[in-house]
């Protein structure tokens, strides 16, 4: 069997795959933990994938987007320790083949041998992954990303309707745990009365096992034990989940060097006291507050990265990377693709008789109207900047895009936009490029596209605006000018 294995800590695969190895299931496999990598390797067309649901920069449900629409046949199963039961039944709902917890892997073999039985043979794959209807097909995943991004940032920030992104930056970083698994009751109490002076949030447990469940829930960046066996199975879970670890020792030196073996970071007597304590703690305060930073600025950098912090559109570095995977999707499957490019008209009119935070409250509402016209989960809207935008249309032929267009322009002038106690008379210019077959290199055709998308937009400027205009990338094509 071959896998793919979404993950960013090398011995959690290596993990999986000795367990999977050890009940009669015999593979190969590959560790991805990127976007490009995971797409890259979902064209071998593995027999099977296993994903991690949180990594740097990435995460499991988003690849599980881009799975469900590049490759559907191929089963996929989530083991985190931090999907969670509503949002692991959720995926189960919407087709994944498995979730199981870090703390729980003995069921890992059972649910992969239930995920290939379910699965169609490798000799079906060929007939099976040819095009899906329009109504069923999410396209490249793209569009699925950008959802899930924002219903991220929704968390974060708590709220309906957010403001700027830019002020996810100003949080402050969430107060770290500590996790306090003592036996000598003595040495426990005194532990949990001393370390809350050092700003810690104190979470207990009674024995190993309760310990590995906790750090399964929930990570925490410090682990005060007096257990050499819990430190040893601590560190065989997932990066993160227990950054450093304290081994709480009776005072003997051969103790001190079984726990350093077995992975703590620091040993501290029982009975220090004073100074000596302050020091201990003050070094894993430091370090617990770094990793909860890290995290923080990980999860924001990864939000700004993808989505524009007015629009909440894709970012145009973002619409460079995926709409080339769109042609490219197109091209295999032999689909059709369409892209609109639109504009505000009289854009910087409106910012010099209204000022730029009505413009921007403009350009928000402008993105809503789109996104309300668009499929959702399958069609996708990038902000090129200013008041420039690129609408992304997978399966969509040129007659469709250009009804599409026309429905969007409409909706656009059919209402005026309320701005802080105002309405404001606005609409919009677009121009369309769509190709019913597309055919050479995914980067080459890409910049075409845009090139006449941009150009019928052009064209629909100097035709009086308020109007699309389609355009082809074939030179011979001749530009239609629609009303």
């Amino acid at each position: 069997m071959q896998l793919l294995i979404v993950e960013d800590n090398v011995s959690d695969a290596e993990l999986t795959v000795r367990q999977l190895r050890a009940a009669g299931i015999e593979c190969t496999w590959t560790r991805v933990e990127t976007e490009d990598a995971f797409r890259d390797a979902l064209l071998s067309r593995p027999d099977l994938i296993i994903s991690d649901c949180t990594l740097p920069g990435f995460d499991g449900v988003s690849a599980f987007a881009i799975a469900a629409a590049e490759a559907p046949e191929i089963p996929f199963v989530f083991v985190s320790g931090t999907l969670g039961d509503e949002r692991a039944r959720e995926a189960l709902k919407h087709g994944a083949a498995g979730y199981v917890a870090k703390g729980n892997r003995e069921d890992l073999a059972q649910t992969i041998r239930s995920a290939l039985q379910r699965a169609p043979a490798r000799h079906r794959r060929a007939s099976d992954r040819s095009p899906l209807s329009a109504g069923d097909d999410p396209g490249t995943g793209a569009a699925q990303h950008l959802l899930a991004r924002r219903r991220v940032l929704d968390e974060t920030l708590q709220q309906r309707d957010p403001p700027a992104m830019t002020s996810i930056m100003l949080r402050k970083a969430p107060s770290p745990v500590a996790l306090l698994v003592i036996e000598a009751r003595l040495t426990r109490d005194r532990f949990a009365k001393l370390l809350p002076m050092a700003n810690l949030e104190i979470d207990t447990a009674q024995d190993a096992d309760e310990a590995l469940e906790r750090l399964a829930e929930r990570v925490h960046a410090v682990l005060f034990t007096d257990s050499i066996d819990l430190i040893r199975r601590a560190r065989q879970l997932p990066s993160g989940e227990a950054t450093h670890i304290v081994f709480v020792s009776s005072g003997r030196l051969l103790q001190h060097a079984d726990a350093i073996r077995a992975g703590a970071n620091d040993c501290v007597p029982s009975d220090t006291r004073g100074e000596q304590f302050s020091t201990h703690v003050s070094t894993a305060r430091r370090i617990a507050d770094f990793a909860a930073s890290l995290q923080v600025a990980v999860r924001d950098t990864d939000l700004l990265s993808t989505l524009d912090e007015v629009t909440s559109a894709a970012r145009r570095h973002y619409f460079e990377q995926q709409f080339p995977r769109e042609v490219e999707r197109a091209a295999r499957l032999g689909r059709p693709l369409a892209i609109l490019m639109a504009d505000i008209d009289h854009f910087k009119r409106i910012n010099d008789q209204h000022g730029h935070l009505i413009g921007d409250q403009v350009l928000k509402e402008f993105c809503h109207r789109i996104g309300d016209g668009l499929r959702l989960g399958r069609d996708w809207i990038a902000r090129f900047g200013g008041d420039e935008f690129a609408i992304v249309l997978p399966d969509t032929t040129a007659s469709k895009a250009c009804a599409v267009a026309d429905r969007l322009c409409g909706s656009i002038r059919s209402e005026a936009f309320a701005a802080q106690f105002r309405d404001i008379a606005v609409t919009a210019s677009f121009g369309v490029c769509a190709l019913d077959h597309v055919c050479g290199s995914p980067g080459d055709v890409a910049q075409r596209m845009v090139r006449a998308a941009d150009a019928a937009l052009y064209e629909s400027k100097l035709r009086g605006r308020d109007r699309v205009t389609a355009d082809c990338i074939a030179e011979t094509e001749e530009r239609v000018s629609r009303a």
